[in-house]
């Protein structure tokens, strides 16, 4: 009797945000991991987790993550193509920056919300 490999239960929304993380030019391997960490302010270990298929974030996470990864919710989730037959939507805030501005923000989302406050007041007064 043929044996197959057990898959995850999660497996089809791990390849979607993969593909969603490829299509945002998150880093693959660990840089990834940490990468979407950084973003959402959770742990490394949570986003292996989605990563590898072996759990789907809360529904709240999975709103910021198709928002910020400029796809249709339906499609991270679900497998199913928004009504325009495209995985990412056009116009989202994200794709818009330079790789400078990524970094700012990138950076800015590691400090604490008083550094954050004072870090944009910072700017607001240049």
């Amino acid at each position: 009797m043929p044996t197959t490999k057990p898959t995850s239960p999660y497996a089809g929304f791990a390849d979607r945000l993969q593909q969603a993380c490829d299509a945002a030019d998150i880093p693959e391997g660990r840089a990834r991991s940490r990468a979407l960490a950084t973003r959402f302010g959770i742990s490394p270990e949570a986003t292996r987790q989605w990563l590898h298929g072996r759990t789907v974030p809360e529904v709240g996470r999975l709103l910021e993550l198709a928002e910020e990864l400029e796809c249709s919710l339906d499609w991270l989730l679900l497998g199913r193509l928004p009504s325009s037959g495209q995985v990412r939507e056009p116009g989202g805030a994200y794709k818009t920056l330079s790789p400078q501005e990524r970094a700012v923000v990138a950076a800015m989302r590691k400090l604490n919300a008083r550094r954050r406050n004072a870090l944009v007041q910072l700017l607001a007064d240049s």
